[in-house]
């Protein structure tokens, strides 16, 4: 299969899946990023995340499915054992890559892609032997998150960004508007049932309608 048509089977099953946001928690792994549920509406669900430790890697793409291969790499070898102890480290969920808003059409974007940290590492992991990757203090926040089907790609994840966005002006809420996450929950061998987010941080007290939790 070429390229243009992965991207047409991929864009197939994302519009086939269910598109609603609904809670997602560890699907494929022992241990994924915990949060409690504030508030779901028909458009977005509201979480409340804990502060947590990520390893990290930044990587400069025009295009989104580059950066998160190149990221995905360098975090998988550092779990591993690609660290100065050795150890193989269990695989998380989600994955998340950080994506600027603004960008110049002429001008690669600097993506972050970062794996969660098992607990028995959040307070003491051992260092990476890749320059290129790093520890990430990810702060106590709440999270605007909407959920979707399919591969996680660049027309997708941003298509589902703007909804969010818009559906967020709407309700006058108030969110960091700088950047998104997209989150993806599936190992890459997995092919239907795929489950990916896209997240904008909320600042100061989030906005909730709808079902209260």
């Amino acid at each position: 299969m070429g390229a243009l048509g992965f991207v047409l089977f991929s864009l197939l099953i994302a519009t086939q899946a269910n598109i609603r946001a609904t809670a997602t928690k560890c699907i494929e792994t022992k241990e994924c990023s915990d949060y409690e549920v504030i508030c779901t509406n028909a458009d977005y669900e509201v979480r409340h995340y804990n502060a947590s430790k990520w390893v990290s890697t930044s990587v400069q793409s025009y295009f989104m499915e580059m950066a998160a291969y190149d990221g995905f790499r360098k975090l998988f070898k550092y779990i591993k054992g690609a660290n100065v102890d050795g150890v193989h480290i269990d695989m998380t969920s989600p994955v998340l890559i950080k994506k600027p808003e603004a960008r110049n059409m002429w001008e690669p974007v600097t993506y972050t892609i970062s794996f969660l940290l098992p607990a028995a590492y959040q307070d003491a992991a051992p260092a990476p032997t890749n320059g290129d990757v790093h520890f990430l203090e990810m702060p106590e926040m709440h999270a605007y998150v909407k959920s979707f089907g399919g591969w996680m790609l660049s027309v997708n994840t941003k298509l589902y960004s703007i909804l969010l966005s818009r559906e967020l002006n709407a309700a006058s809420a108030s969110y960091n508007t700088t950047f998104y996450y997209g989150a993806g929950y599936n190992s890459p061998r997995t092919v239907f049932n795929r489950k990916n987010e896209v997240w904008y941080i909320a600042e100061g007290k989030p906005k909730c309608s709808g079902q209260q939790t």
